[in-house]
């Protein structure tokens, strides 16, 4: 692959040998395995969309949220004959995905990359026929890190083998105790034993060299959008799992292939596909089962009414609609704790080609970036960083010189998820405890009224095939509901 100005030629031998080196890794470690997928989707039927509900009602569902959950749910449910509504409370479609233009360059301000390991929006791709790219800092020709003492390394071969391993002791049992990542429960004593602790604590309590230790911290800030001490040790062992539990391929399917049309090209396909009525700018108050029918009343005080209910509400929001009869107490009480989800990422222009690099830097206002686009006079990275904090101007530059000292910002752009009042998060991950609290309360149906949030349930939860995979489940739900 070459690089956006189609030049350096070396570039292409040191990825290869970056690749080579993983593999002589997992040679060493002697890791293996790969994850077990289910079925990837339910194959939509064939049946006639209806051009009416039955008498009495408006429609016959109504999905709230139009993220990956709800346009996927609001085209099954069509494609099963039901006459279909999808409310988004903003002014877009695609939740926590965000398509958008960055001086010129595509980027994607929420989820982005997805891989051949997960089986729900994978299926889409394939369905729809949707073309992939290849962010290049995902394999980079030089990998910095910033040690805690402030030391800052490239990596050689032996030092990348030597911070492989250290992970391999933090997270090496993930497919021990989480077996199968989409019955996370299946080893219940094991998962629970590993939801005690946070992160950083089962950290701390390893022999890791300072190179191992600060690897592995970096990337447990990066897989956490937030500090290690935040996010479960069991949501460590549940994301390593779903990437057989092997690093390359874990690494690849965090951030290695995007869509090239970008995530909103999918949700186009969905919605065209299933041709669901949509109406944007509606908020919802409330949503009543009242046993017959589903009454849904919106913020203008406008009623609807319905047989079932679909709701693809993010996490962090779910509380801010009335349900009855009431959520379950730790579906309340989760989302007014929020998900570990509630740092920041941020597109960066620099002055001149720098280079296919990535760098971590733990404990720092912005703790990874890698290249996302190259060009003959800038360079675009993406960063992260565990709190969105007050990083405009100088700041972000300050930020960006710790982890690639001597880089010029040119522009930056974020979007800030957290004050969002339709996300309130970046992506979903659960705080230690949260699985043996609340996971059993977590995506049950009450009566006429479903769940299907990417936050919540098994797999990939809180990435796009997360989503798809709870509206698609939600759907069937339905269906087997209203027959």
């Amino acid at each position: 692959m070459t690089n956006g100005s189609g030049h350096k030629k070396g570039n292409d031998v040191r990825r290869r040998q970056f690749i080579k080196t993983t593999a002589t890794f997992a040679s060493v470690a002697a890791v293996a395995g790969s994850t077990a997928l289910g079925a990837a989707s339910t194959e939509a039927k064939t049946d006639s969309k209806a051009e009416r509900p039955r008498p009495g009602y408006d429609y016959e569902v109504i999905v709230i949220g139009g993220g990956n959950a709800g346009a996927v749910a609001a085209r099954d449910c069509m494609k099963h004959g039901y006459k279909t509504l999808l409310i988004e409370a903003g002014d877009r479609l695609g939740g926590r995905t965000f398509t958008t233009d960055f001086h010129g360059t595509p980027i994607e301000l929420g989820g982005t990359w997805v891989y051949n390991n997960q089986p729900f929006v994978w299926s889409e791709i394939e369905r729809y026929g949707l073309a992939i790219e290849e962010t290049p800092g995902a394999v980079p020709d030089v990998m910095y890190l910033r040690m805690e003492d402030g030391q800052r390394l490239a990596f050689t071969e032996t030092q990348l083998i030597e911070a492989m391993s250290g992970w391999e002791l933090f997270a090496g049992s993930a497919r021990e105790v989480v077996p199968r990542p989409y019955d996370l429960l299946y080893n219940r004593k094991a998962v629970l034993a590993a939801d005690q602790v946070n992160a950083l604590e089962h950290l701390q309590g390893l022999e890791l060299t300072p190179l191992q230790y600060a690897f592995n911290r970096g990337f447990i800030e990066l897989m956490a959008n937030n500090e290690a001490s935040a996010i479960s040790y069991a949501e460590i062992l549940r994301y390593y799992a779903l990437g057989s539990a092997y690093f390359p391929t874990f690494m690849d399917a965090l951030a290695r292939f995007k869509l090239r049309d970008g995530t909103v090209n999918l949700i186009n396909h969905m919605i065209e596909d299933g041709a669901p009525e949509v109406r944007m700018m509606t908020p919802v108050k409330s949503v009543a089962d009242q046993g017959d029918k589903v009454l849904v009343t919106t913020t203008a005080h406008e009623e609807l009414t319905c047989e079932a209910v679909i709701s693809c509400l993010p996490m962090n929001v779910l509380v801010d609609v009335a349900f009855s009869p009431p959520l379950p107490t730790g579906v309340i009480a989760a989302g007014r704790e929020r998900h570990v989800g509630q740092g920041i990422k941020v597109y960066i222009k620099v002055e001149g080609d720098i280079g296919n690099v990535a760098a971590v830097a733990p404990g720092q206002p912005l703790n990874y970036a890698m290249t996302y686009k190259q060009a003959e006079d800038y360079t675009v990275l993406v960063a992260f960083g565990s709190s969105p904090g007050n990083l405009d101007g100088q700041a972000m530059q300050k930020a960006l010189s710790v982890l690639l000292p001597g880089v010029k910002m040119l522009k930056h752009l974020a979007y800030d998820w957290n004050s969002e009042p339709y996300s309130k998060g970046t992506w979903a991950s659960y705080r230690p405890h949260w699985i043996e609290r609340y996971y059993d309360q977590f995506q049950k149906a009450q009566g006429r009224i479903f769940f299907g949030s990417g936050d919540h349930g098994e797999g990939w939860r809180g990435t796009i095939d997360g989503a798809i995979g709870a509206g698609i489940r939600a759907a069937r739900q339905v269906r087997n509901h209203l027959g």
